[in-house]
């Protein structure tokens, strides 16, 4: 008897190994997941400041202070052009590319398998193939679904293809830091800006209900901003260990002033961000409205606060942002959770119903536009490289202003009330994505 209960007290003593190192596993994962969030600054403690006095658009001090506070970049040129929806958005990148004589460049942070990547690559192989310079600096996370026999047919062709960032075992942390762009440069005197992947999603995806294309634009601008784009394309270029020819192509250097242009390129950090002081000294600015597009809008406290601030003076502050159908549930419902305090100051906030709303821009008055690649959001401005031109060139103003117009025809906005009486599941979601905010 003493020998069987022995064997059977060894026993039960083996049985608990597995359980032992099982919970040291759990152990170890959440000591590596707590080091990862405090060393991306996760439990820093966000700085809360005011900004008083900022004079209004029409004031020839206000381009000085965006040049000044937002570090952005004063150039002059041309907009030329402006596509609503897939189809019109990726022609026009089609026949810019066909119509290239020099060199192509493009930066993108998004790229999925299918006929509109194919179509890209093709019309890139051609150009490539009859001798203009083709370079791709893609970002190395958002294609990784891209197969390497894709790239390959573009290197047989002639092209350069570079990625922005790829993982490193010596900088893991630094894979967090993405380039968000979406540019195209053409022989250095065209640029197309906006914020479409390269992706069949586009055309509406099944999969979230889309019942239409995404909601989305590209901006076309010619003149000496292409050439400053192509520096801004160039630097990226360089930081991938590419090599930066500066006596290919042309430079503009003689600006045309009848229209101005501000160029943000925000590659900000945990502690300040180019992008937000944008937006917010754009937002202090407005006297009438202030018109937001931003499918990821999840904003800080101070952005929040310049909003309701903005609203309390008598201005018209509307949001258009996704709704339902949407590609990153866990961001619209982190989104959704912030809503209260705005509605509650009498702020619009409207989600686009017949797809995923994906443009980025805002609308300050009649006399000031910001569009390009970056979002409301953690990521945008303090993780992501993006890029932004704003201006008051009349034409863009009244092609926005009728694009939110529309928009907001084809979307759905919330009550104070609703919002209070929202199911206790999407709560949770929610204050979930809350949380994980500066991860998203």
């Amino acid at each position: 008897m003493q020998t069987g209960q022995k064997r059977s007290g060894n026993r039960r003593i083996l049985n608990k190994k597995p359980l032992l190192c099982f919970g040291g596993g759990i152990l170890s994962l959440f000591v590596i997941g707590f080091g990862f969030l405090y060393l991306r600054g996760f439990f820093r403690q966000e700085p809360e400041y005011k900004i008083t006095n900022i004079p209004n658009l029409q004031d020839n001090r206000f381009p000085l202070l965006v040049v000044s506070l937002s570090n952005a970049l004063a150039t002059s040129g041309r907009f030329t052009n402006f596509w609503i929806g897939a189809d019109a958005i990726y022609k026009a990148r089609l026949d810019a590319i066909r119509n290239a004589r020099n060199s192509i460049r493009f930066e993108t942070y998004y790229m999925t398998p299918g006929r509109r990547a194919n179509k890209f690559a093709a019309a890139l192989i051609e150009r490539a193939k009859a001798g203009i310079k083709v370079q791709l600096l893609i970002d190395d996370f958002g294609t990784d679904s891209i197969s390497d026999d894709y790239w390959q047919r573009l290197r047989q062709a002639g092209a350069e293809v570079r990625f922005f960032r790829s993982f490193d075992v010596r900088a893991p942390l630094e894979y967090n830091s993405r380039t968000h762009r979406k540019l195209l440069l053409i022989d250095g005197q065209q640029a197309l800006i906006g914020g479409a992947g390269v992706s069949d999603e586009w055309d509406g995806n099944p999969e979230i209900g889309d019942t239409a294309p995404w909601l989305d634009f590209e901006v076309s601008y010619e003149g000496e901003i292409a050439s400053v784009l192509k520096g801004n394309f160039l630097q990226n270029w360089a930081y991938t260990g590419g090599t930066v020819d500066l006596a290919e192509g042309t430079f503009r250097s003689q600006p045309e002033a009848e229209n101005k242009f501000y160029i943000t390129n925000d590659t900000s950090t945990l502690s300040e961000s180019t992008m937000r002081m944008l937006f917010q000294i754009s937002f202090l600015a407005a006297r009438k409205r202030i018109w937001i597009g931003s499918p990821y809008f999840v904003p800080d406290a101070n952005t929040r606060n310049v909003l309701i601030q903005a609203k309390n003076k008598g201005i018209d502050v509307r949001v258009l942002t996704m709704g339902r159908k949407n590609d990153k549930p866990i961001v619209h419902f982190a989104s959704r959770e912030l809503y209260g305090e705005l509605l509650k100051a009498g702020i619009q906030i409207c989600e686009y119903q017949p797809s995923m709303m994906h443009a980025k821009v805002t609308l300050i008055d009649n006399s000031w536009v910001s569009a390009g690649s970056a979002n409301f959001d953690p990521r945008s401005y303090h993780h992501n490289d993006e890029l932004n031109v704003s201006t008051s060139n009349p034409q863009l103003v009244n092609k926005i202003e009728n694009f939110f117009v529309k928009s907001l025809a084809s979307s759905r906005c919330f009550s104070y009330s609703e919002w209070e009486n929202r199911a206790f599941i999407e709560k949770m979601q929610g204050q979930l994505g809350l949380i994980v905010k500066p991860l998203l």
